[in-house]
């Protein structure tokens, strides 16, 4: 039976006529078609088709979606928009969700973020930011008409405007009342954007960063236009460059270039009389192909010291490491624990296994990094730390840090293998934890601070939505009139702390919480909070 004719089944004897449009479809063509969506469109829509298409679409990539890219409203009012749609989120990825969804372009996801309230801050500096570093013109309006405020003084939208290439946005930060920061050309010539470098450097010719602007062009600009820069900007600014320091870093970028002409940018500053120093050889251990580019230098007699060493253990390069040390770098005991601490945040074990012992002669150094790798989630980490020096690595902060992880993994791994823990975990999973984590947590046993702490703590991660959590498993309110007071006192520092400040109020006094009057109208910040507290007070 051809595919476009309709299909017929027998059922008990009836014959019954099929008529579903997706039947007709051959795979062939489903696979020209997705090529016409997004990977987003193809996640959320076409793989849910029927079974046939789930089944041609179950690769990672298709199953994926990417919250940095434009979500299809329906699925993404699914995932986010119901009642616990957060629990799982801590405090990090809650601040990262807004973000991602405004790199997209989604207004409409903003705005069902927004109706949230506090438990997503979508009205803060670092979703402008985002938005304005994707090019997201028309998010950044939105942003600023709902009243988000610019993230700090220093020009941070700006700068992540110019890294991103984006000029018609930073024509629009800058004539909508953006602070100017004199990194901004750095940052774009960073990013190659030579361009937007030249149209930076006309709208505020006085105000330039030499040693950013320089250090960018090194890295991500090819040698003519370094040249070019060099002449032009030294030509007005000489004076700000002669930090020895100063000029050893933007060798550095030359060297940690990913353009191909690296060397011969390090060959042309050379010839310049730039010195040959450590912090080229430092930049180049971390990379993926820093041996050949360390290598390289050494010959041209750059030096190695200890910060080389450490550099190569935060990019996991373990031969770069190899060498270094092989080449009778010797690392002091601050070095070492930096190093090690550093290894262990970024997880690379088999760094570990070169700088650690496996003895308790460092065992101080190993507990700082069993914390180190807890706060990143890195379970395997922990894992060869037990097995190699047993459990006296784990400690109360080791707990504390796991708690910013966000894995529930591994809480569940830390005690079973029975990690201490203490009132300090709690509160800190309330500042920086998911509604999943306490829940887990008491569940488990963990002591809960008596003084009310966690419910300000929660105030700042989550707001209602964790100090209703907190008031479920039971956590006291502290003493009285304590938590509501700083409540009144924190409430209205940002655009979304003021627009959620009165639901905030109205459910504390419904769960109970205790209110000294007199304090509360007196940590008060807004008319609005005055006049309800009045109100409720005569009540």
């Amino acid at each position: 039976m051809a595919p476009q004719q309709e299909v017929e089944q027998q059922a008990e004897g009836v014959a019954v006529v099929v008529d579903d449009p997706s039947r007709v479809w051959l795979p062939e063509l489903v696979q020209r078609f997705a090529g016409l969506l997004s990977g987003n469109e193809v996640a959320c829509v076409l793989r849910l088709v029927n079974k046939a298409a789930a089944a041609q679409f179950s690769r990672p990539q298709d199953r994926t979606v990417r919250l940095s890219l434009r979500v299809p409203h329906h699925a993404f009012a699914w995932r986010w928009g119901g009642a616990g749609a957060m629990r799982s989120l801590n405090r990090s990825r809650r601040r990262l969700l807004p973000c991602l969804t405004a790199r997209s372009g989604s207004i409409t996801n903003l705005e069902l973020l927004l109706a949230r309230g506090g438990s997503v801050p979508v009205l803060e500096g670092q979703v402008l930011d985002a938005a304005a570093q994707a090019g997201q013109l028309t998010v950044c309006r939105w942003l600023r008409q709902q009243g988000c405020p610019f993230s700090r003084p220093d020009g941070r939208a700006l700068l992540d405007a110019a890294a991103g290439g984006q000029q018609a946005v930073c024509e629009w930060l800058l004539a909508s009342g953006c602070p100017w920061c004199d990194l901004a050309a750095g940052e774009a010539t960073r990013g190659g954007h030579v361009g937007l470098v030249d149209w930076l450097l006309g709208a505020v010719p006085d105000s330039v960063n030499v040693e950013s602007l320089l250090k960018g062009a090194a890295a991500g600009c090819d040698l003519p236009t370094l040249q070019r820069l060099h002449h032009n900007v030294l030509g007005r600014f000489g004076a700000e460059l002669e930090n020895e320091h100063a000029r050893s870093m933007v060798v550095a970028s030359a060297a940690a270039s990913p353009r191909l002409d690296w060397r011969a940018k390090v060959e042309w500053l050379e010839g310049r009389g730039y010195a040959r120093r450590a912090a080229a050889p430092q930049e180049v251990a971390r990379l993926a192909d820093g041996r050949g580019r360390l290598q390289w230098l050494l010959q041209r007699g750059y030096p190695l010291n200890a910060n080389v060493a450490e550099s190569a253990a935060a990019g996991g390069n373990v031969d770069v490491l190899r060498l270094v040390l092989d080449s009778g770098v010797v690392m002091d005991v601050r070095h070492a624990c930096s190093t090690i601490m550093r290894a262990a945040e970024e997880g690379h074990v088999a760094v570990l296994q070169v700088l650690l012992p496996a003895d308790e002669s460092r065992i101080w150094s190993a507990r700082d990094a069993a914390a180190a790798a807890a706060g990143n989630g890195h379970l395997p980490v922990l894992t060869w730390l037990v097995e190699t020096l047993g459990a006296t690595v784990l400690s109360t902060w080791v707990f504390v840090s796991a708690t910013k992880s966000g894995s529930m993994e591994l809480l569940a791994w830390l005690h079973e293998h029975g990690c201490p823990w203490e009132e300090s975990v709690f509160a800190e999973a309330a500042a920086v934890g998911s509604e999943e984590e306490l829940e887990w947590l008491a569940v488990h046993g963990c002591p809960m601070v008596a003084h009310g702490d966690p419910y300000l703590q929660a105030l700042r991660n989550g707001g209602r939505p964790m100090m209703h959590c907190l008031r479920r498993l039971g956590c006291p309110w502290g003493p009285h009139g304590h938590v509501f007071t700083y409540v009144c006192r924190s409430l209205a520092s940002t655009a979304t702390a003021n627009r959620d400040a009165l639901p905030t109020l109205r459910f504390l006094l419904e769960e109970g919480c205790s209110v000294d009057w007199v304090m509360a109208l007196r940590a008060a910040r807004t008319p609005e909070v005055v006049a309800w507290l009045q109100a409720e007070r005569q009540r």
